[in-house]
Protein backbone atom coordinates (compact mmCIF):
# COMPACT_ATOMS: atom_id res chain seq x y z
CA UNK A 1 0.00 0.00 0.00
CA UNK A 2 1.26 3.16 -0.61
CA UNK A 3 1.68 5.91 1.98
CA UNK A 4 0.20 8.72 0.38
CA UNK A 5 -3.18 6.77 0.82
CA UNK A 6 -2.97 7.23 4.55
CA UNK A 7 -4.45 10.71 5.92
CA UNK A 8 -1.85 11.69 8.81
CA UNK A 9 -3.09 14.43 10.86
CA UNK A 10 -0.35 17.03 11.94
CA UNK A 11 2.28 19.25 11.37
CA UNK A 12 4.90 19.46 8.31
CA UNK A 13 7.05 18.37 10.40
CA UNK A 14 5.49 15.49 12.22
CA UNK A 15 4.04 14.02 8.83
CA UNK A 16 7.19 14.00 7.09
CA UNK A 17 8.76 12.44 9.75
CA UNK A 18 6.50 9.36 9.64
CA UNK A 19 7.01 9.38 5.68
CA UNK A 20 10.69 9.24 6.84
CA UNK A 21 10.29 6.24 8.70
CA UNK A 22 7.17 4.45 6.67
CA UNK A 23 10.13 4.68 3.57
CA UNK A 24 13.01 3.28 6.16
CA UNK A 25 11.09 0.21 7.10
CA UNK A 26 9.81 -0.25 3.81
CA UNK A 27 13.21 0.14 2.32
CA UNK A 28 14.89 -2.24 4.51
CA UNK A 29 11.86 -5.07 4.21
CA UNK A 30 12.57 -4.35 0.23
CA UNK A 31 16.71 -4.65 0.56
CA UNK A 32 16.29 -8.22 2.67
CA UNK A 33 13.62 -9.42 0.82
CA UNK A 34 16.31 -9.32 -2.79
CA UNK A 35 18.88 -10.26 -0.44
CA UNK A 36 16.75 -13.60 0.44
CA UNK A 37 15.98 -13.90 -3.45
CA UNK A 38 18.90 -12.97 -5.43
CA UNK A 39 21.51 -14.27 -3.13
CA UNK A 40 19.60 -17.49 -1.39
CA UNK A 41 19.49 -16.32 2.00
CA UNK A 42 17.36 -16.98 4.35
CA UNK A 43 14.18 -15.52 6.08
CA UNK A 44 15.02 -14.37 9.64
CA UNK A 45 12.22 -12.71 10.73
CA UNK A 46 14.03 -11.81 14.10
CA UNK A 47 16.74 -10.34 12.02
CA UNK A 48 14.24 -8.52 9.66
CA UNK A 49 12.48 -6.45 12.37
CA UNK A 50 16.05 -6.18 14.14
CA UNK A 51 17.66 -4.11 10.83
CA UNK A 52 14.43 -2.37 10.16
CA UNK A 53 14.42 -0.71 13.57
CA UNK A 54 18.28 -0.24 13.72
CA UNK A 55 18.22 1.47 10.44
CA UNK A 56 15.34 3.50 10.85
CA UNK A 57 17.04 4.67 14.21
CA UNK A 58 19.86 6.04 12.58
CA UNK A 59 18.17 7.94 10.29
CA UNK A 60 15.89 9.37 12.67
CA UNK A 61 19.20 10.25 15.10
CA UNK A 62 20.36 12.37 11.63
CA UNK A 63 17.58 14.16 10.82
CA UNK A 64 16.07 15.25 13.88
CA UNK A 65 18.08 17.58 16.54
CA UNK A 66 16.25 16.30 19.23
CA UNK A 67 14.67 13.00 19.95
CA UNK A 68 12.16 12.51 22.85
CA UNK A 69 12.93 8.41 22.93
CA UNK A 70 15.64 6.23 23.01
CA UNK A 71 16.35 3.28 20.87
CA UNK A 72 14.99 0.95 23.07
CA UNK A 73 11.51 2.28 23.52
Amino acid sequence: MHFKMFKLIGSKHVIARCEGIWVGIIGEIWNYRNMVIFKNGCIDLVEVFTVVQRKTWSWIMVKEKVVGFSYSD
